[in-house]
């Protein structure tokens, strides 16, 4: 017995000189290239980074079905299909990843309770037409963008780091396709510039989120120690301020944010965390408590559920167009 209950205490010091060990090579600019070379704790935090990114992108085949059908031109289509397309890709990317460890990937897509799906505030929420959808590409594709770059920039697993060029290739597109048609329907009539202002206003706050609570919050933190990701939740939130709101000043498109020359960055004219009202699709600008915040995160929003249950039944046949 004395020996048993000894062994557990060296397991766990062996444990954490291995992770030690690690943390201190990948710092040191190591990159692995092979399972072999990972600890149990690297691999999971690996892992479910590499979930929630194929979740996100494989989300975008229900999210811009509505714009897709509402859109103007067949040109207005196309470019809305081959976004869809791309994040599509992007999943497959994603998920051909995981199976190499050792993930069923059919089942993880077609067969996993849409409950356990892993996705943002944000994409829970459905482009109502075709000018919402630029919007979204606009801030939130660019969200997704900051992230993706990130990780491309600073992770330590190679294959995941490598696998993401062509994502980012792409995402540009997203974002330079959100720029010019959020400019052209504020610029072409009272009515479409209205229509691109509250679009922005549902989609801002959402996008502000996309990266999480703020770094005070933060309990997880393996991402940052195992170079997962190079830059803390509210690094990322400034890199996409930065981008986001000089844009929207260049339009005239006003935007809960500005930069504060004493400070050197930019600051939002609200204090995280902030609610939205799901039926009338209005942000209360009135600070809650984190736990309410998290309580309407768990909830979801509207399309939470139902983007994967269409995924999963295949329900589009002729209505596509």
């Amino acid at each position: 017995m004395n020996t048993l209950a000894n062994a557990a205490p060296s397991q766990a010091a062996s444990s954490d000189e291995a992770e030690l060990a690690l943390q201190v090579r990948i710092k040191a600019g190591h990159i692995i290239e092979d399972q072999s070379e990972m600890t149990t704790r690297y691999r999971k935090v690996l892992e479910e980074t590499m979930l929630i990114a194929a979740d996100l992108e494989l989300s975008t085949l229900a999210l811009y079905y509505k714009a897709l059908q509402t859109a103007p031109t067949l040109e207005d289509k196309i470019s809305v299909a081959s976004a869809m397309q791309d994040e599509l890709g992007h999943a497959q990317v994603m998920y051909r990843l995981l199976k190499g460890f050792g993930y069923d990937t059919e089942k993880l897509v077609f067969e996993r309770d849409p409950s356990e799906f892993k996705t943002f505030y944000l994409v829970q929420h459905q482009p109502q037409d075709y000018v919402a959808c630029v919007v979204y590409m606009l801030l939130g594709d660019r969200a997704g963008y900051t992230t993706t770059r990130d990780l491309e920039e600073s992770c330590s697993y190679g294959p995941y780091a490598r696998s993401l060029r062509k994502v980012n290739f792409e995402e540009q597109f997203h974002v330079a396709h959100g720029e010019k048609w959020t400019r052209f329907f504020w610029d072409m009539s009272s009515e479409t510039r209205a229509r691109v202002q509250e679009a922005i206003d549902h989609a801002f706050p959402m996008s502000v989120m996309w990266f999480g609570t703020p770094d005070h919050m933060k309990k997880r933190t393996d991402q940052i120690a195992y170079s997962i990701r190079g830059q803390s939740n509210d690094e990322l939130r400034q890199r996409w301020l930065n981008e986001v709101v000089p844009y929207c000043e260049s339009v005239g498109i006003k935007v809960p944010a500005h930069f504060d020359k004493e400070l050197g960055q930019y600051v939002l004219h609200y204090e995280m965390p902030i609610l939205l009202d799901e039926e009338t699709g209005k942000w209360d600008y009135t600070t809650v408590s984190w736990e309410e915040k998290f309580a309407q995160w768990k909830k979801g929003g509207p399309t939470k559920l139902s983007c994967f249950q269409r995924i999963q039944n295949d329900v589009w046949g002729s209505d596509l167009w």
